[in-house]
């Protein structure tokens, strides 16, 4: 695999390159002021989550009915699956505040083998459980309506339930440790 100073040969290298943690939790921040503001301002939502649903691609997930995680659907039945596509600035937001990182992820990944290819998606996925735990622990879904209890994941197509939710729950754990 070539290596260039434009492309990280690792998640790691990567990540700290292109600044991507940080640039993620921006992104979501500034999404919650914008939903918080938007025509959902008075809409309570239940569920949030980072949707890696076409990896590099990021959809912001929320859902509005708290008896979905009851009654076992996962992911819940997503109200509003891609939130970006229902308030356009969120949209506009991502677009221009992710598509360095998108292109150059896309890149990198084009020109990994499936060793590298799993472990730059296993740091993409962690990488977004650490943004998230750092969304919760700055309290920024303050900026919306939530309903007790507010449910946040990281998901991915056709992904384990349970083993979603461990590997966030051990991310929080490291983060209070």
């Amino acid at each position: 695999m070539p290596q260039t100073p434009d492309l990280p040969p690792d998640w790691h290298a990567f990540e700290t390159a292109y600044d991507v943690e940080a640039t993620w939790f921006r992104l979501a921040n500034a999404s919650l002021a914008l939903l918080g503001a938007s025509a959902f301002k008075d809409q309570a939502f239940s569920a949030f989550a980072f949707n890696a649903v076409s990896f590099p691609s990021i959809s912001l997930s929320f859902d509005t009915d708290p008896g979905n995680r009851a009654r076992d659907y996962y992911p819940p039945d997503w109200s509003n699956e891609c939130m970006e596509a229902d308030v356009p600035e969120i949209g506009q937001l991502w677009d221009e505040g992710h598509a360095r990182i998108e292109g150059a992820l896309s890149e990198l990944i084009d020109v990994a083998d499936d060793e590298l290819l799993c472990t730059i998606e296993q740091g993409y996925l962690h990488s977004l459980r650490k943004t998230m735990v750092r969304l919760e622990t700055c309290h920024a879904f303050e900026q919306i309506k939530t309903c007790a209890p507010f449910w946040t994941v990281v998901t991915q197509v056709d992904a384990d339930t349970d083993e979603e939710e461990r590997l966030l729950d051990q991310v929080r754990q490291d983060f209070l440790a």
